[in-house]
């Protein structure tokens, strides 16, 4: 069931970024003030997560988990898994 909703967020939710033609899971995160977003994902063969904010802890421009960090991810994963 875990599984289930986490391959959803990729499927259907905030993580869409996050597709690479195989089964993926993951989670998106995103601070209420911008300061940091992640997203965390696993294949059945490799787990991987991806941060990003600034040094000096001030607010990125209304970067989400869903979008850079999921991006990253996805470029990552696609060169990793290949």
């Amino acid at each position: 069931m875990m599984n289930d909703m986490l391959m959803d967020v990729v499927q259907y939710g905030t993580g869409k970024a996050a597709t690479i033609g195989r089964d993926v899971a993951g989670k998106t995160g995103t601070t209420s003030d911008y300061k940091d977003a992640w997203f965390i994902g696993f294949t059945p063969d490799l787990v991987a997560g991806v941060w990003v904010g600034n040094d000096d802890a001030s607010p990125m421009k209304k970067v989400t988990g869903g979008m850079l960090p999921a991006a990253i991810w996805k470029q990552f994963m696609g060169a990793a898994l290949a």
